[in-house]
Parts: C-alpha cells; structure tokens; sequence
C-alpha cells in the first residue's frame, strides 16, 4: 500500500511538472487585439502613407478615406505602421512565435460594382511583405467583414498569400511592423466611365489581429482533471 501511494504521488508529481515546463516556456508579446476607432484614427495612414493620414468619423467609429481607382497606384487605402505609433504597436512583432493565427477587419466602399480587398502584411521597414487575397466581392454600401488566416500552409492559410516578394512565410511574420489594406483594382475599369471618373469612399473597421490559443493551456487543465481524479481515489 505505502509503495503504491508513492506511485500515485510521483505519477502526480510528473504530470504537474511536465505541464508546469510546457506552460511556463512560452510567453506572449502579440494578443488578440481589435482597434475600434471609436475615439480617433489611431495613427492609421491614408493611401498616400501619411501618419494619422485617415479621416475618422467620431459618430460612426471607423476611418475613412476618399479617391479615385486611377489614384490609388497599388491600391494601398489603409497603412498601420507599428514603427509610427498606429495602435500603440499592437500589430507589431514576431507572429509566428506569438502564435498568431488571424488577421479580420470590416471594410465598405460606394463603387458602383463589387470589389475585392487584400491584405498586405510587411516588415517595419516595408520590405519584404507578403500579401493576401480576398476574392470575396465586397458589394457597395454595406459593411463586410473579411478574415485572413495567417498560415504558411495554402489548407489552412486559405485566403492564400499571392506573394511573399521574394522573400518567405517565415521571413515575413517573425517581424510585422506594418499592416495594410487595399482594395484589388478591377481590370478594365477604365473602360466604365462611371469608375474611370469616379471618387469613391472606402470605410474600415475592426481592424482585429487574433492569437491561436496556447496548447499548453490545455495540457495544464488535464493535469490538473487527473490530479483531482488521483486525489479522489487515494481518499476511498
């Protein structure tokens, strides 16, 4: 009986101290954040990069920002650079090691036809940068909320990155300074006089980076299910 009860306790002893390494070796720099705008632009930038350059609508909550599709060069309408104080950093470090699995935000515009938005994601001196996709159409005057999983493999990194700009996943998400969104110029729009001469309004929203939950967390509380299991047993 005395052997046995040692058994149980060393076995308890393990597990604790196994959950207790796995947990205590990992630690957070990024975490889930959503930047509301709901008191000013928060240092976002405007398509021309300027700090703070986005218009912010105290009613509403979200920044905005007027132009034309001729105008908008790559398409940039948004630029969060950590480097300039856009939401206190919050976006800012290495996402692999922090374990960030997801970038959403909420975006509306008043084009006359659907568009498509991306994502583009660089490092603080804004090279290299990997860009995702969304080719979900945005229709016009309505929010959307669009999500981009962060992941290197296209199974479950779908939207999937489009380019890394010669660089890597690696590369680029172990040290994000800037975030930035856009909107996908359609082809031919210069063709459609109603676009070609049109300046349109593009609204953002939520911007929102999310951390995968730690695995270590889980291990943690099945240690503790089954010390509280042993516990029990060795009172009968």
């Amino acid at each position: 009986m005395l052997l046995n009860k040692y058994t149980k306790l060393n076995s308890v002893f393990s597990i604790a101290v196994a959950a207790g390494l796995l947990f205590g070796g990992q630690a957070l720099a990024v975490t889930s954040f959503t930047e509301t705008f709901d008191t000013d632009n928060s240092g976002w930038g405007d398509p021309t990069g300027s700090p703070g350059g986005a218009e912010h609508n105290q009613a509403g909550g979200f920044v905005s920002t007027t132009g034309a599709l001729a105008d908008l060069g790559q398409g940039v309408l948004f630029r969060g650079n950590g480097t300039a104080g856009a939401s206190g950093g919050a976006f800012s470090g290495n996402w692999i090691a922090d374990g960030v699995g997801q970038f959403s935000v909420d975006v509306r515009h008043n084009s006359q036809v659907p568009l498509s938005f991306f994502a583009r994601f660089a490092s603080p001196f804004n090279f290299p940068g990997a860009t995702a996709v969304r080719f979900q159409p945005v229709l016009a005057n309505q929010w959307t909320t669009l999500t981009f999983n962060i992941a290197d493999n296209p199974a479950f990194g779908a939207p999937n990155f489009v380019t890394f700009e010669g660089s890597s996943f690696d590369a680029v998400f172990s040290n994000v300074g800037r975030v930035q969104v856009g909107v996908s110029i359609p082809d031919g729009f210069e063709n459609n006089p109603a676009l070609a001469n049109g300046v349109f309004t593009f609204d953002m929203d939520n911007a929102s980076v999310s951390v995968i939950p730690e695995p270590s967390g889980s291990l943690l509380a099945m240690a503790g299910g089954m010390l509280l299991m042993l516990r029990r047993r060795r009172r009968k």
